[in-house]
């Protein structure tokens, strides 16, 4: 079996390549600050000054973690004159969490191909 397990996992392999992007995702949003952006962002587009004073965090702190969801894709950035306008990538966000169902729901025996988690839409 562990023997299988190497040959599944090898350097450069297909799903080792998505265990490793996966990891990257869950690691940026496991931050509470960057958690309650996407949330906010939910409401729809808005910009820095908007989220930092409805989230209490400092302006700084906010660009901060906004420059890395955007890094990673998360969300999309838009300017308008000098205001700087952040939007959920929803596309990205869909495909992530495709992804996190493959890897650790499908990966597991004796859970079926079709189960899907059940989310409240209005969680945030």
């Amino acid at each position: 079996m562990l023997v299988v397990m190497k040959k599944l996992y090898f350097k450069g392999s297909t799903k080792l390549k998505k265990i490793k992007e996966l990891a990257q995702y869950l690691k940026i949003i496991s931050d509470e600050n960057r958690l309650q952006i996407l949330c906010f962002l939910q409401k729809g587009e808005r910009c820095v000054c908007e989220i930092y004073k409805d989230l209490d965090l400092k302006q700084n702190l906010t660009s901060h973690h906004l420059k890395a969801l955007k890094d990673e894709g998360l969300v999309i950035a838009r300017r308008e004159g000098k205001w700087i306008y952040y939007s959920i990538n929803f596309k990205k966000i869909h495909y992530l969490d495709n992804l996190y169902q493959q890897v650790i729901l499908r990966g597991i025996e004796g859970i079926p191909a079709s189960y899907s988690l059940h989310r409240p839409a209005d969680f945030c």
